[in-house]
């Protein structure tokens, strides 16, 4: 199992990188997908500090490591799935 402390500069990285391109989109698109673009960097916000808060808050200090393990591996799996989502929105967008 990785440490929490890679698992939280994953969560940011990618989070962080899905709003870099929605701000590149920003800039090379018309104006009307303004509100679209950014209904998608309020969702990656907010799964990014659900994310954070669930990692630092496992409440599985003293319990054994397969419960921990699968804890910490539906998180990851939560945040591929989620990124991989925000970017098919942001590709579904007209141009």
């Amino acid at each position: 199992m990785s440490s929490r402390r890679k698992l939280k500069k994953d969560v940011n990285n990618l989070c962080y990188e899905v709003i870099n391109e929605c701000f590149t989109f920003l800039d090379h698109s018309p104006s009307l997908n303004q509100e679209n673009v950014q209904v998608i960097i309020a969702d990656a916000v907010e799964l990014r500090n659900d994310l954070i808060y669930r990692i630092n808050h496992s409440g599985h200090e003293g319990s054994s490591s397969r419960p921990v393990k699968a804890y910490y591996r539906q998180i990851r799996e939560e945040l591929f799935e989620n990124t991989i989502r925000f970017i098919e929105r942001l590709n579904s967008l007209p141009r």
